[in-house]
């Protein structure tokens, strides 16, 4: 495993907690997913994650630090920062995986 690879995972694992911080299990089990097959050497787990960018709905859409109590939606205390740091895992992410698909030939 390169060192693109290991500071993937490490970007993934991040992502997952962040994820999970806010409540959000979909998007974290991806993270997890993508992650689990990097460990293994299986680098299918670059094109899985990069599946996630792209089209409506996908991971590029995700806003983070929202709610709704009966109704009435509202911003959760540090929703910015929040957003912040998902914002710069998620692009962290794309960048390395596609550093390293370009890196495997494919």
């Amino acid at each position: 495993m390169g060192p693109k690879t290991a500071e993937l995972i490490d970007v993934l694992e991040e992502l997952a907690i962040l994820l999970e911080s806010d409540g959000d299990n979909h998007w974290s089990r991806w993270m997890r997913k993508a992650k689990t097959l990097l460990q293994a050497s299986d680098y299918s787990g670059i094109t899985y994650l990069r599946s996630a960018y792209g089209g409506m709905g996908s991971f590029n859409d995700l806003i983070l630090g929202q709610s709704s109590v009966d109704g009435v939606f509202s911003w959760k205390p540090g929703y910015k920062e929040l957003n912040d740091r998902l914002e710069e895992l998620r692009n962290k992410a794309s960048q390395l995986g596609a550093e390293i698909q370009r890196d495997q030939g494919e």
